[in-house]
């Protein structure tokens, strides 16, 4: 058993962040009654910086570095982190303790006055800071324009009924947990936009050899840790940084693991995708597996255009 009273779980401070941390605090407790639980709020690098583009500042990293931190020196017993915003290595020491049950994968299209994304013409202004989101966008949809919109959910949904956009692309999962689907235009299939790595999927970090562990252990969900783990080798094998967008989705399919990954430029004017199935126990080879021919075909050009034009 767990030798504190309470457990410390650390969080970003946004109304989302804050949803999925007492998520877990309540599943916790639910599975062992008595359990006391406390949120510890910690401002990130992300949160400090709401004017500048992520890809500008980093991308991964950005959201859970400070947390890892007090993860380290022991002020929290463990974090609460959104999957996508993990960096595909961990600091040594740390690792996810439970990876809990995926919720949506795809991203919502929210469109001013319930506008729809096939009603767009070249004046729409759409309201992304996703470089991934950009090029799938401009694929199909080459003369849309682009406003970089950040902070929470609650801040772009205003700035976007101020005219600030004609529309915003958004992480379902994010609005749904909120009670916000009512904003939600349509939902976009993962064949015209494939998702973040990771995104719907919680990460629950905690240090490793924690007798934490053992309370955490009826939160993990392996079909989503097998599906998670290849989209991460996938993304970690192309080395493509934050300046180049790519998705990744797993899915279970009985006892093997269906990935699609994506490769594009920036602009959406070289689009690569492919898929492989495997056994879902060799999830991490697939993941690489998936990479190195992508690369072959054409995503190691995109990845070395991009890194010149940089």
């Amino acid at each position: 058993m767990f030798s504190s009273d309470t457990i410390r779980l650390g969080s970003r401070g946004s109304q989302l962040a804050l949803w999925q941390t007492r998520w877990v605090a309540q599943a916790l407790q639910q599975r062992h009654p008595g359990l006391r639980t406390e949120v510890v709020v910690i401002r990130t690098a992300g949160d400090r910086n709401r004017r500048d583009p992520l890809s500008q500042l980093g991308g991964k990293g950005l959201f859970v570095k400070e947390i890892e931190a007090a993860l380290e020196h022991r002020r929290i017993d463990l974090a609460v982190h959104s999957m996508k915003d993990m960096p595909t290595e961990l600091p040594p020491g740390l690792h996810f303790g439970a990876i809990p049950a995926r919720a949506e994968v795809r991203d919502a299209f929210v469109g001013r006055e319930g506008r729809r994304l096939a009603e767009a013409t070249t004046s729409w202004r759409i309201g992304t800071g996703s470089l991934r989101r950009r090029a799938q966008l401009l694929e199909r949809h080459a003369g849309l324009q682009w406003c970089d919109i950040r902070g929470n959910v609650d801040t772009r949904l205003r700035k976007l009924h101020a005219g600030e956009a004609d529309g915003l692309v958004l992480a379902a999962v994010g609005l749904i947990r909120l009670g916000l689907q009512a904003e939600i235009t349509e939902l976009l299939p993962v064949e015209v936009m494939l998702p973040a790595v990771g995104q719907g999927a919680l990460a629950v970090e905690s240090r490793v050899g924690d007798d934490i562990d053992a309370l955490l252990a009826p939160l993990h969900h392996v079909a989503t840790a097998q599906a998670v783990t290849a989209e991460r080798s996938f993304l970690a094998h192309l080395s493509g940084g934050c300046m180049v967008p790519i998705a990744a989705l797993g899915q279970r399919e009985g006892e093997r693991l269906h990935l699609r990954g994506l490769v594009s430029s920036p602009q959406g004017d070289q689009v690569l995708r492919r898929e492989a199935r495997g056994p879902a126990s060799e999830a991490e080879v697939l993941g690489r597996q998936l990479a190195e021919q992508m690369l072959a075909d054409g995503a190691r050009d995109i990845l070395e255009r991009v890194t010149r034009l940089a």
